[in-house]
């Protein structure tokens, strides 16, 4: 019998995926262990810099299973709160592991737009320092928003620098693939549950609990158009992708973020138009297949609601389907919606103070007073829940227009490639990411929080890099 054949960066990935999750899980259990945390992060940072690959694809696993706890994870020496994060030291291991290749002779030829990110982390530079030095704004703040717009922007040429091949581009889509199919654990928690884990760290404005995190959510949008052009491109009747899709659409919808709903929608009509009368074909033959399994399954629970109708599964039946219509109805009434209210209180508050100086910004590190009847609070601007607003009010015109550019660059570059259907599948699934994105960032500080950003960074590397990869290789 033939033995597979796994690659040295497979089992390094393997490696840092399974010690980092083993601290991240006695983390969460029995607290903080120091030898844990010493032994887990030297070695995940040891095998991300001999191995930058396996640094990324352990990043990628650990990131959608653990989120915030691997991501967000502080550590303390004596009282003092550290905020070095086992993504940062991971992080870290592997930009070492590209310096080192590239010192012994390995080169990327970098193009204008990629030195317009560079710029837009340079200009970030310069506002931190100005901000805690002249405007004396509070540095932590200041040094958060330099971190998240300059540090985890790197994931940029992180993925330009190590996914250079076919097979490093399969490898980065099966690695988000096995985390999607990771989530699904979270998915079936939520439902026998009745409340998603951790979806506690996003509160609802309205009634109702969420069966998935938010975090969760979005990281299953990102996973599903990918999947499904797979299906189309590939013309494979593969099962297991289609109880992954309606796995992953439950997820979604349960996570009841509206914002991601509509964004799912715009992406399922623009790639609509945009794929070939054939692909459309198989498109249509898709969702025929998909609505005939939806039916069947929609059709045993209502059998077993009505024959059981006291039963757990009837009461939780009837609490999903009250909560997910009373957050679909809120869209049709925006000016009642609390979290809407809150947004534009806080967007006009926000903006008065952004008018004396538009060009520049008001600089990082700053807050915003905000107050409503008996509510008053400082609300960080970093965390308006708008992350095209946060970088345009903290660093102005000219910096928002440097990254408007940089943004509109890349995706120009990649729509305007051309390939065969190989080419066409990785370049619609990349599109499809990125536009969720787009659509998704005016309502939540995507690019303020390492957890949701660090993909929106990998996905525009992703766009840049495909037309240089030799897919017929």
């Amino acid at each position: 019998m033939k033995k597979p054949n796994i690659s040295s960066e497979s089992i390094g990935a393997i490696f840092v995926a399974v010690f980092v999750g083993l601290f991240v899980l006695a983390n969460l259990w029995i607290g903080f262990s120091w030898p844990l945390f010493v032994v887990a992060m030297t070695i995940g940072f040891a095998i991300s810099m001999i191995y930058p690959r396996s640094g990324l694809s352990a990043i990628i696993i650990l990131t959608m299973i653990f989120e915030r706890f691997f991501t967000l994870q502080t550590f303390f020496i004596g009282k003092v709160e550290y905020k070095l994060y086992p993504l940062d030291i991971l992080m870290a291991g592997i930009l070492l592991g590209i310096v080192g290749q590239y010192l012994f002779g390995r080169r990327i030829k970098f193009s204008k737009i990629d030195w317009t990110l560079l710029i837009f982390m340079f200009l970030n530079l310069i506002y931190f320092i100005f901000s805690i030095i002249i405007l004396k704004t509070d540095a932590s703040l200041a040094f958060s928003t330099f971190k998240n717009y300059a540090f985890y922007s790197l994931f940029y040429f992180i993925v330009l620098f190590l996914i250079r091949t076919k097979q490093d581009l399969q490898r980065f889509f099966n690695t988000f693939l096995i985390g999607g199919i990771a989530i699904v654990i979270f998915i079936i928690l939520g439902i026998f549950n009745g409340e998603g884990l951790w979806s506690q760290y996003t509160p609802l404005s309205t009634g109702g609990v969420r069966i998935l995190a938010f975090t969760h959510g979005l990281y299953m949008a990102l996973v599903l158009f990918p999947v499904i052009l797979y299906l189309i491109f590939q013309k494979t009747k593969n099962k297991f992708l289609y109880i992954l899709i309606a796995i992953w659409s439950i997820g979604v919808i349960g996570s009841l973020m509206r914002h991601l709903w509509i964004a799912m929608v715009a992406i399922f009509v623009a790639l609509y138009i945009a794929l070939s009368v054939e692909k459309r074909i198989e498109l249509r033959k898709i969702i025929a297949r998909f609505s005939s399994l939806v039916v069947i399954l929609v059709a045993v629970i209502l059998y077993a609601v009505v024959m059981t109708p006291q039963s757990k599964l009837s009461h939780f039946t009837g609490d999903v389907l009250g909560v997910v219509s009373q957050r679909a109805a809120s869209l049709s009434s925006v000016s009642a919606d609390e979290s809407f209210a809150w947004r534009s209180l806080v967007w006009n508050s926000a903006y008065k103070k952004f008018k004396a100086n538009p060009v520049f910004g008001v600089g990082t590190g700053e807050k915003v007073y905000v107050e409503n009847g008996g509510y008053r609070d400082f609300i960080e601007i970093r965390n308006i829940h708008n992350s095209y607003l946060a970088i345009l009010i903290q660093l102005g015109f000219i910096s928002f227009g440097v990254f408007a550019y940089f943004v509109w660059g890349v995706i120009k570059g990649l729509i305007k490639s051309g390939g065969d259907n190989q080419f066409k599948f990785y370049k619609f699934s990349i599109l499809s990411v990125v536009g969720i994105y787009l659509i998704s960032i005016p309502f939540q500080p995507y690019l303020e929080t390492n957890l949701l950003a660090i993909f929106f960074w990998m996905s525009l590397g992703l766009a840049r890099v495909l037309p240089e990869i030799n897919l017929n290789k």
